[in-house]
């Protein structure tokens, strides 16, 4: 989807979402990419506005960590909500619309990010990502250059690492509530996790970086 960068946060202009997979012909055809619009009744809007409510915080985590201020954050989370409210009754038939629509939010940044600058780190954006970190990197951060570090070394994470380290350490979100969301196995959550640290903690030139929260 492109979004009108210069419009008001309601003002993008829409484009396609994500593709569906592995789903027979029939099912795809009723997928969001397929052009099909149905009109909403009201049980439908207001399980739209309860998904949104439910979810919205981490697409707006993800989106705001990886672009790096507000108002472009609120645009490309606005621009997911505008798609998921244009084809809702065929994203109801994935198994996981969470995992859908996690994925449709990686998309509209992803997309957002390649065709912008280098981030510029908005100094409040910084401190709230930073801040929600002292749980894993507490007693490591000595200093601005180091947190300057770790929040470097959490942008070039791959995707499926980056993923797991927002929801769990900017939201806290459960191990399992994470799985869910992703669409993968809690033990594959679990090892992204781990992973994420070991080069959190290289980005950070310490030999380990301990979830002192544990992993619920």
């Amino acid at each position: 989807m492109t979004i009108d960068r210069g419009a008001a946060v309601r003002g993008h202009r829409g484009g396609t979402t994500v593709a569906c997979t592995g789903r027979p012909a029939a099912e795809r055809a009723d997928c969001p990419e397929s052009g099909l619009r149905t009109e909403h009744g009201p049980r439908l809007d207001l399980a739209y506005a309860a998904f949104c409510e439910t979810h919205e915080p981490a697409w707006h985590a993800l989106a705001l960590t990886r672009i790096g201020n507000r108002s472009d954050a609120a645009l490309v989370v606005e621009a997911v909500k505008a798609d998921l409210s244009r084809y809702w009754p065929q994203v109801l038939r994935f198994e996981e619309p969470a995992a859908y629509a996690w994925r449709l939010a990686n998309r509209h940044v992803a997309d957002w990010v390649a065709a912008d600058e280098p981030v510029e780190v908005e100094a409040v954006t910084f401190a709230a990502v930073i801040g929600a970190f002292k749980q894993v990197a507490n007693g490591l951060l000595h200093s601005e250059a180091d947190e300057v570090r770790l929040y470097a070394a959490i942008l070039e994470l791959p995707d499926r690492q980056r993923d797991v380290v927002i929801l769990r350490y900017l939201l806290g979100l459960h191990v399992q509530v994470i799985a869910a969301y992703l669409g993968r196995p809690t033990a594959t959550v679990h090892s992204n996790l781990r992973h994420a640290r070991d080069r959190l903690a290289r980005g950070l030139g310490v030999r380990e970086l301990p979830d002192r929260g544990g992993e619920p």
